[in-house]
């Protein structure tokens, strides 16, 4: 039994250093580059490509969804930069530009025709 003992011992002076890894959890690796963008940058990417597409509708959607998207865009610009947030600010500038110009546009459409008398007879015709 001697000898028993012994190898016993020896197997477990050869596997001493031996770890079980097959219950061990990994933590998966953080991720710290900081270009993410966050939701406010995407919102404000958003408002500003609809600032453009709907600065036509006389101007007004236009300057709203362009000052919405340069409030989002610059507070999201400010947790963390990367590119959607610079295109949302560009996007919004671009889209509030458009719809001053579009509105100061049909506003001097409308002082025109009506100096003109284009109005007026527009709305005689239909006996407003």
């Amino acid at each position: 039994m001697d000898g028993k003992q012994g190898n016993n011992q020896q197997d477990n002076h050869q596997y001493g250093n031996y770890q079980d890894y097959t219950n061990t959890y990994y933590q998966p690796p953080v991720d710290n580059r900081g270009n993410k963008s966050n939701g406010l940058q995407v919102a404000g990417l958003v408002c500003g490509i609809l600032a453009i597409c709907t600065s036509c509708c006389y101007g007004l959607p236009g300057i709203i969804l362009g000052i919405a998207g340069l409030i989002c865009s610059i507070i999201g610009n400010n947790r963390g930069k990367s590119g959607v947030g610079i295109a949302g600010l560009v996007c919004s500038i671009i889209g509030l530009i458009l719809g001053i110009i579009s509105l100061i546009y049909y506003i001097w459409a409308i002082t025109y025709l009506n100096e003109i008398g284009y109005l007026d007879m527009i709305l005689n015709q239909y006996q407003y």
